[in-house]
């Protein structure tokens, strides 16, 4: 098995060949790393722009939230408004006439209407019983 060579006997020993081979690979390393770095910057403002952006729209549900939170409160407060003007109207209801009673009470003013009623006064009466027995005894 042989040993793997080492940089500077691939050259022959040549040491300004070694330099150069060595500013090469630093050059080239240098490259890669500044393109690592590069990438790196990218993936961080990527995910600083992802983080103000998560931020932005937690605050925006948070208020969105609390808007939604605050309406349904108030439509809490208007349905026990409701519903207690309901009951009041229920027992206004109970003490009001219903449709026959109503009815009940139109004929009865009906019948003592002194305008559409019928009446007849005692003068009326009396001669009206006088004609009848002046017909009675005519027969």
């Amino acid at each position: 098995m042989a040993l793997p060579t080492l940089p500077f006997e691939r050259h022959g020993g040549n040491v300004e060949e070694l330099i150069t081979e060595l500013v090469k690979r630093l050059n080239e390393n240098t490259r890669r790393i500044r393109i690592i770095e590069q990438r790196v910057d990218r993936v961080e403002n990527s995910v600083d722009a992802l983080e103000d952006n998560t931020l932005t729209q937690l605050n925006d549900l948070k208020l969105s939230l609390e808007k939604i939170s605050d309406r349904i409160v108030s439509l809490s407060e208007k349905l026990v408004s409701i519903e207690g003007e309901i009951l009041r109207l229920g027992k206004e209801l109970s003490k009001t006439a219903t449709k026959r009673e109503f009815k009940e009470m139109e004929t009865f003013i009906d019948l003592i209407n002194p305008i559409t009623a019928k009446f007849a006064t005692k003068d009326e009466v009396e001669k009206m019983i006088e004609d009848k027995t002046a017909k009675i005894k005519r027969v």
